[in-house]
């Protein structure tokens, strides 16, 4: 399901997949609780809107529990960032258009200088002088050619380069079912928007 909306001129693309459901009993009230404010503000709208005109009956409601993560497609991100104890969201992800990063490290973060010249010593114990002399070439293309050295790209916002993903798992109190949500958040889209966009989607599984 793609969902695009035109706001003020501007238009807003999210990529949104779920999976799992939500079943709420007859006549029973829900309450939200979220980790995300903007997600728990338009679950809290939606849901009163529903139960206009109803009795309140708070001995008849059960709690709508939603943890939202977010993370940028950056190297050095991995599937157990984005989706901690689920690797299998990661269909979600592909069916919403974005390639998974690998399950660990993807190995575009920095090493550990320290276990580097641990390995080195305990590969050439007795090479001094060419382990100084490596290290100060080594120092030198780090610094010009390094993964922390200046790039053109330097001064743009990660969020403008690479999508973002948004994951939201949402649970009933006393209830086996769970919703999943997977939202691609394509570079120089509102995150806020799409995650509006989420909540609404989590409310409506509610609801109907």
């Amino acid at each position: 399901m793609a969902i695009v909306v035109a706001m003020c001129g501007f238009a807003h693309a999210a990529d949104i997949k779920m999976a799992g459901k939500l079943v709420v009993p007859a006549n029973t009230g829900v309450v939200a609780i979220c980790t995300d404010p903007v997600v728990q503000n338009v679950l809290n709208e939606d849901l009163r809107a529903a139960r206009h005109g109803l009795a309140s009956n708070p001995e008849n409601s059960v709690t709508l529990t939603v943890t939202v993560n977010q993370q940028l497609l950056a190297p050095g991100v991995s599937l157990n960032q984005m989706f901690p104890g689920d690797p299998s969201m990661v269909e979600l992800l592909k069916a919403a258009g974005a390639q998974p990063p690998p399950l660990g490290d993807s190995g575009d973060q920095p090493i550990d200088p320290f276990a580097q010249q641990a390995r080195r010593r305990a590969f050439y114990p007795d090479d001094t002088a060419a382990e100084e002399q490596f290290r100060a070439y080594e120092a030198s293309q780090q610094a010009l050619h390094g993964v922390n050295a200046p790039t053109p790209y330097s001064d743009i916002p990660k969020n403008q380069i690479y999508d973002t993903v948004i994951v939201a798992r949402a649970s009933l109190e006393g209830a086996a079912d769970e919703l999943k949500v997977v939202a691609v958040v394509h570079s120089g889209d509102d995150a806020r928007r799409t995650k509006e966009l989420v909540a609404e989607e989590i409310a409506n599984a509610v609801l109907h």
